[in-house]
C-alpha cells in the first residue's frame, strides 16, 4: 500500500517535473526569433492586462502600433479636407508622363497598408530597440509638421524653399519615411521594414517627377537651388 502510494507520489512528481520543463523550454526561445516571435514588454501586463506570453508577429491589441500611426494619419486627413487648396496643388500631375504618373499614385497610397497593418502590429518588448524607434518617430512627426507648415504658407507661384527646405528639398517626404521607420523599429516588425523598403522606390521616383516639373516651372530659380541643397539629406540624397 506504501509502495503504491510512492509509486503514485513519484509519477505525479515526474509528470509536474516534464510540465515544469515544457513550460519552461516554451518560455527559453531565443532572442533572435523577436522578429518573427514577439512578447509583451513586462509594464504592460500591469497597465493592460497581457500575460507577457509569446505572441504572433500580427495581434489586434489596445496596445499596438497603430497609437503612433494614428497622429501620421490624423496630419494627412487634416491636409485635406481642411487645406483642399494645397491638396490639389501637391496632387497635381499635369505634365507627367504616364511612367511618372503610375510612380506618384503608387506612393501616394504605399503609406495606407503600411498604417492599416498597424492595428494588428504590437511594439516590441527590447526596450533600447522600442526606445529609437518612438526618438525616430517623434523626430519625423516635429519635421513633418513644421514641413506641413512651409508647404501651407507658400504662395501656390513660388516653390518651397525656406525652413528645413533649406536642408532637404524633400523634408515631407523625408519626415514621413522617418515616421515610418520609427514604427519598424518600435514594433521589431520584419514585415513591416520590408514593406517599407520597396515603399520608398517609387516614391523616389515620383519624387524625380516633381523636381523634373519644378525645373520646367521655376526654370533657374530651381535649378539654383538644386545646386545649394541637396535631395533627401547628403549629396544626390
Amino acid at each position: 500500500m506504501a509502495e503504491n502510494h510512492a509509486l503514485g507520489g513519484s509519477s505525479l512528481r515526474s509528470e509536474s517535473d516534464h510540465s515544469a520543463k515544457a513550460k519552461a523550454n516554451e518560455i527559453r526561445i531565443p532572442h533572435r526569433l523577436c522578429f518573427v516571435g514577439h512578447r509583451t514588454v513586462p509594464f504592460y501586463k500591469e497597465a493592460f492586462g497581457f500575460e507577457g506570453k509569446m505572441m504572433a508577429i500580427f495581434r489586434l491589441s489596445i496596445w499596438n502600433a497603430w497609437l503612433m500611426s494614428l497622429p501620421f494619419f490624423a496630419l494627412g486627413v487634416f491636409l485635406m479636407v481642411m487645406k483642399k487648396d494645397i491638396a490639389k496643388r501637391m496632387s497635381d500631375m499635369t505634365g507627367y508622363s504616364a511612367r511618372e504618373k503610375f510612380f506618384t499614385v503608387v506612393a501616394s497610397i504605399a503609406p495606407y497598408p503600411f498604417m492599416l497593418a498597424t492595428v494588428w502590429t504590437p511594439f516590441t518588448d527590447m526596450l533600447p530597440l522600442l526606445g529609437v524607434g518612438v526618438a525616430l518617430y517623434l523626430l519625423g512627426m516635429a519635421l513633418f509638421v513644421v514641413s506641413l507648415n512651409i508647404v501651407i504658407q507658400t504662395p501656390p507661384d513660388e516653390p518651397f524653399s525656406v525652413g528645413p527646405y533649406r536642408f532637404s528639398r524633400n523634408p515631407l517626404y523625408l519626415a514621413a519615411t522617418i515616421v515610418l521607420m520609427g514604427i519598424c523599429i518600435a514594433t521589431a516588425n520584419i514585415v513591416l521594414a520590408g514593406y517599407l523598403a520597396i515603399a520608398v522606390l517609387p516614391q523616389h521616383f515620383m519624387i524625380l517627377a516633381e523636381e523634373r516639373i519644378c525645373r520646367e516651372k521655376y526654370g533657374m530659380t530651381f535649378e539654383n537651388y538644386m545646386k545649394r541643397v541637396t535631395r533627401y539629406l547628403c549629396n544626390n540624397w
